[in-house]
């Protein structure tokens, strides 16, 4: 990409347009201007096309389309499973081209390694120019396609982590201006408007979500807890969801939502209230075990809230409810959090921490509660039967917990091998779909599956 001038010194390529001949008469220069991890050119590759355009149309639109929040991928997964969602993102839209987008239309890298693709979009048929609103279009288009292809090729969990908008912008041919410095503006403008993509994202998420609270479209599905040796129904967890089929159904959209828009608080009172409406029905000496964040602990309506459920035809005594602590949010100052369970137990309630060993929270929050009850997260007790550490670790926190006097209860138990494992290391009580599903009613004992894996 060098030369020697007449005076010694070496100069860089006149223009990037030279990049072409460049590349051809020097292989070793196409590692520099190629992806190593989708194998895309990289934009410096797109100035020939872009410059045809602009000199035959006038103009030349572009997409870029951004994978936001992927630092969370290389903080949770590593780097190599960002370059896999990269890769996987380069395949489809290689898919979609013929289809949602194009043949002649032209794909590449914003950068090396980065996390944005370029498109060149090809001109339009019928008109000399393409109008704004159709490239908007293709871009919204685009977009779908990307999400819906890409969820088909992630796990949930990995697909929630990260998403995927398109910006827009359109290259105008000004002879006063060079030729790099109107692309580079060009694609500054198009990664702004994904951006604002991801703003008006997620402002219809917010409005969304605030008609399902005004509505109170929330249900509550009850999944029982067992005790491991009886395999007797001792309680049941309330589980909220949104309206079915919508994007909020699960729960994780729901509060990842609301922590956006400042509406946990609300979203919590109508959670409670559906749940605590549904366990007028709960069968005698039986516990309710409901999910709450750490701030909702302090909502001055909880007390109010199970006032009047007791109230109710079946009167429900706060000896009946289990506060379950989830750590969606961080506790940033325990010694205030203690106060506020002293004034919560004071009127009836016990605590249970949910999600143990699954946060970098989990112990301190142990040692600060002192929970009636644990709750083992199912990332520990899947395959804890055939793997050692898993195995260890649910031991140690049986231990703590006996120490602390707390009852432990296993999450997500979905094979016999693992219920055999638990009940090995003496924990009490679980919960999962080996057991019993979680359904929109009590279920009667004698239906349930666990009837079958009584301890012998």
């Amino acid at each position: 990409m060098l030369e020697d001038g007449d005076d010694g010194s070496r100069l860089l390529l006149e223009s990037w347009l030279d990049l072409a001949d460049a590349i051809e008469s020097q292989p070793q220069l196409r590692a520099v201007f190629f992806d190593p991890v989708t194998g895309l050119p990289t934009t410096p590759l797109l100035f020939p096309r872009i410059s045809s355009l602009l000199e035959d149309r006038g103009e030349v639109s572009l997409l870029c389309v951004n994978v936001v929040r992927y630092s969370r991928i290389e903080e949770i997964y590593g780097w190599k499973v960002f370059d896999g969602v990269m890769r996987q993102v380069a395949e489809v839209l290689d898919q979609i081209t013929g289809e949602t987008l194009r043949d002649s239309d032209v794909i590449a890298e914003l950068m090396n390694s980065g996390n944005a693709f370029v498109v060149v979009l090809s001109p339009p048929r019928m008109t000399a120019c393409i109008d704004p609103s159709s490239r908007d279009e293709i871009a919204r288009r685009v977009e779908s396609r990307l999400r819906e292809e890409l969820a088909l090729r992630f796990e949930p969990a990995l697909f929630k982590k990260f998403g995927c908008y398109v910006g827009a912008s359109t290259i105008c041919r000004d002879e006063e201006v060079r030729l790099e410095r109107l692309v580079f503006e060009g694609l500054q403008e198009a990664l702004a408007d994904s951006h604002n993509r991801v703003s008006e994202d997620a402002s219809q998420r917010e409005t969304a979500l605030r008609a399902i609270l005004q509505a109170e479209e929330i249900h509550t599905l009850m999944h029982p807890i067992f005790d491991l040796s009886s395999m007797e129904p001792v309680g049941y967890e309330a589980l909220s969801r949104g309206p079915e089929g919508s994007e909020f159904e699960h729960p994780d959209k729901l509060f990842s939502v609301a922590y956006g828009a400042d509406l946990v608080t609300r979203l919590e009172r109508v959670c409670r209230k559906r749940a605590l409406e549904m366990a007028v029905g709960m069968p005698e000496g039986r516990l309710l075990f409901l999910n709450i964040e750490p701030g909702a602990v302090s909502d001055p309506r909880l007390r109010d809230a199970v006032t009047l459920a007791m109230m109710a035809e079946n009167p429900l005594a706060p000896g009946s409810v289990v506060l379950e602590i989830t750590e969606r949010e961080a506790i940033a100052d325990f010694a205030a959090f203690r106060a506020t369970l002293d004034y919560v137990r004071a009127l009836g309630f016990s605590v249970a921490v949910d999600d143990a060993g699954s946060g970098f929270g989990s112990l301190q929050c142990l040692a600060e509660v002192r929970p009636e009850w644990l709750k083992i997260d199912q990332s520990l007790v899947r395959g804890c039967d055939s793997d050692e550490v898993r195995h260890t670790m649910i031991e140690s926190l049986v231990t703590a917990a006996a120490r602390l006097g707390s009852k432990v209860i296993a999450e997500g138990i979905q094979t016999v091998e693992e219920l055999q494992t638990l009940r090995s290391v003496c924990v009490g009580y679980g919960q999962g779909f080996l057991l019993a599903m979680p359904a929109p009613e009590f279920p009667e004992d004698e239906d349930l599956p666990a009837r079958q894996y009584v301890k012998g």
